[in-house]
């Protein structure tokens, strides 16, 4: 059964809520999944692909950007194409504020709420449960 999990950041501002995106994406990396990062611009995708270089010291996420590669063998693809082939990739991070008709390539899906997107994350939901994926919400409080 297809998964979505729901990170609820609590009082997360822009910034905040783009480094969580990147540790999560981590954790789903060193735990073997490939990884789409669905954003909503151009400017979303290219402000994560340099945070995805630097945002922590001494390492970096290994990705590619789906428009400009798209056959790639990073683990970690990042765009805001409205289609996409199909891709050796478990997990969608969904960052949009629509779902991609991809959707159901994908047996995991993150969505990534705070504040400023409640309402679209509650329509997300909505939609998930009827497609009959189970659903989890994860409360993170940001420090």
């Amino acid at each position: 059964m297809p998964q979505a999990d729901f990170y609820i950041l609590i009082a997360a501002h822009l910034q905040e809520k783009e480094r969580f995106i990147c540790r999560l994406v981590e954790k789903a990396w060193h735990q073997g999944y490939r990884i789409y990062i669905h954003t909503d611009s151009a400017e979303q995708t290219e402000r994560l692909d340099n945070l995805l270089w630097t945002f922590k010291q001494d390492s970096f996420l290994p990705h590619d950007i789906y428009s400009d590669v798209t056959h790639s063998v990073a683990p970690i693809l990042l765009g805001h194409t409205t289609t996409l082939e199909s891709l050796d990739a478990q997990v969608l991070v969904n960052l949009a504020d629509e779902i991609p008709h991809f959707f159901n390539q994908f047996t995991r899906i993150a969505e990534i709420i705070n504040d400023a997107n409640r309402e679209v994350g509650r329509k997300h939901y909505r939609f998930y449960r009827e497609q009959g994926f189970e659903l989890n919400n994860h409360d993170i409080a940001i420090p």
